[in-house]
C-alpha cells in the first residue's frame, strides 16, 4: 500500500476513535483532518499529513481520492460502517485496534492524546459551521481567491494569522493566551460571522 495512503489511514482511524460517540460524515470528517493539519503547524509543528491539499470553490477539500481511498481501505477491516448518507459509525473493532495500539506504541499515545483534545474543540460546532470554518481558513481563501488549486502548507498562511492573534493579545492586552485558546478564538470568530450571515439572509 502506498505509505501516503497508509499516514492517512492511520490518522483517519485516530480521528474516528476520538469522534466514535458522534455523529460524523464522511466529508466533515475530512475537513476535520485538514484544519487539524493545518493548525497544527501553530499548536505544536508536528508531524504533516498532507504537505498539499486540493481545494474547490463549490465542493470545499477536494482531494478526497486518497482520504476516500484510506477510508475504504478502514471500511474493508470492518471497522466502520458507512451509510448512503456518508455518515460514519465506528464499531467497537476499530475501538479495540486503537486502544491495543494504545498501550504498545508511545507515538499513538502522543498523537491520540492531540487528536482527542482538538476533535473535542471542532466538532462543538455545527458541520455547516465546520464549512464556513474551511471556507474561511487563510490558505482556502488565498487559493480560491488566486484562482489556485492546490494548497502547499510549506507557507502556512493560518499560521501567520494565528501568530499575530496571539502577538496581538501579548502586546495589547498583555494577555498570554495558550496556543489552544487561540486556536478557539479564531473559531469563535468564524462561528460569528457566521451567524451574522445567517441573520442577515433573514
Amino acid at each position: 500500500m502506498d505509505k501516503q495512503i497508509k499516514k492517512l489511514e492511520y490518522y483517519i482511524c485516530l480521528f474516528l476513535y476520538a469522534l466514535k460517540n458522534k455523529k460524523v460524515s464522511k466529508y466533515t470528517l475530512f475537513r476535520y483532518v485538514y484544519i487539524y493539519d493545518v493548525v497544527c503547524d501553530y499548536l505544536g509543528n508536528y508531524e504533516k499529513i498532507n504537505e498539499n491539499f486540493i481545494v474547490d470553490k463549490d465542493l470545499g477539500i477536494n482531494n478526497v481520492l486518497e482520504l476516500t481511498e484510506a477510508l475504504n481501505e478502514i471500511n474493508t477491516r470492518d471497522y466502520i460502517d458507512i451509510k448512503a448518507s456518508f455518515e460514519i459509525y465506528v464499531k467497537e473493532e476499530l475501538i479495540n485496534y486503537v486502544d491495543s495500539m494504545y498501550k504498545s506504541s508511545s507515538k499513538m499515545k502522543e498523537d491520540l492524546n492531540r487528536i482527542l483534545y482538538f476533535a473535542e474543540i471542532i466538532s462543538s460546532y455545527s458541520e455547516d459551521v465546520i464549512l464556513a470554518v474551511f471556507f474561511s481558513e487563510p490558505n482556502v481563501e488565498d487559493a480560491i481567491s488566486r484562482g489556485k488549486k492546490s494548497i502547499n502548507l510549506s507557507n502556512n498562511k493560518l499560521k501567520e494569522l494565528l501568530l499575530e492573534f496571539e502577538n496581538s493579545a501579548i502586546n495589547n492586552f498583555n494577555n498570554r493566551l495558550d496556543k489552544y485558546d487561540v486556536f478557539t478564538s479564531w473559531l469563535d470568530y468564524v462561528f460569528e460571522k457566521y451567524l451574522k450571515g445567517k441573520s442577515d439572509e433573514r
